[in-house]
């Protein structure tokens, strides 16, 4: 079988900026496409591939390498561990590694392939919009965390995923390798929308998992983050429903980090 490959974004080492590991170091490979169309979507650059990707942070000073697309998933692994040597955020130990989008479930085999070659050497994070069950299934053996969002129809421009979100978590917690994070953006007006109704799928699942309630960053079609009042009524309400939450804004745009 030929190796897995897929079109990447950018390689980078810095410190992961979302869910239960803010603030940990971590490598990220950005991998490009998404067939999801966010409202609050802060990467839209990573819809579609370039002929050529940069990696960050292989020397002092340096400007980004550049890779082709598509690339392997051992290059990848040899780069994701290049940037974390150089990097001023490494620490010692097993490298984590953040495997994010686009939407990384377009490519299963890449995301496997990947997790197989790091081995022993790291831990492998998934960020995943949790569209597709039957390629999450592909890819779970080699997952240490799965952060799958759970989109909220007010944030889509369209359509909403809520069956195939829950067959996602379900898949994750039923397994019980992988810790799991379900992520919810919030946005104005989802407490009188489908806020509640996600709680209500999530609600078998929820000692498996860490709720993630992250307050929008306005971005694209979202001007404005959640009202602190929307945002409290939202954290009491998963509070009554009885899950373990978090709140959490993402980490990067404060502190002005890749």
């Amino acid at each position: 079988m030929r190796p897995a490959r897929a079109p990447l974004i950018e390689i980078f080492h810095s410190v992961q900026g979302e869910g239960r590991h803010v603030g940990e170091p971590m490598a990220c490979v950005r991998v490009a496409t998404c067939p999801l169309r966010c409202r609050y979507c802060d990467t839209p650059q990573s819809w579609s591939a370039g002929a050529e990707f940069p990696v960050h942070g292989l020397g002092d000073g340096a400007a980004p390498g550049r890779e082709r697309n598509p690339i392997d998933a051992a290059r990848a692994v040899e780069l994701s561990l290049a940037c974390a040597a150089a990097s001023p955020w490494r620490v010692p130990g097993a490298l984590r590694v953040s495997i994010t989008g686009g939407e990384p479930l377009v490519y299963p085999r890449f995301v496997r392939e990947f997790g197989e070659l790091l081995g022993a050497r790291g831990l492998v994070h998934l960020e995943t919009a949790a569209h597709d069950p039957v390629a999450l299934a592909e890819c779970l053996p080699v997952l240490d965390h799965v952060s799958a969002d759970w989109k909220l129809a007010e944030t889509l421009e369209s359509g909403e995923h809520g069956a195939a979100h829950r067959a996602c978590v379900e898949l994750v917690a039923r397994d019980g390798r992988a810790t799991l994070d379900v992520k919810l953006v919030l946005i104005e007006g989802v407490f009188a929308g489908t806020y509640r109704a996600a709680l209500e799928a999530l609600a078998p699942f929820r000692d498996a998992l860490l709720l993630v309630l992250q307050p929008v960053t306005p971005a694209r079609q979202i001007s404005r983050t959640i009202p602190a009042e929307e945002l409290a009524r939202c954290a009491a309400l998963a509070g009554e429903f009885g899950f373990r939450y978090r709140v959490l804004a993402q980490l990067h745009p404060l502190l002005g980090l890749r």
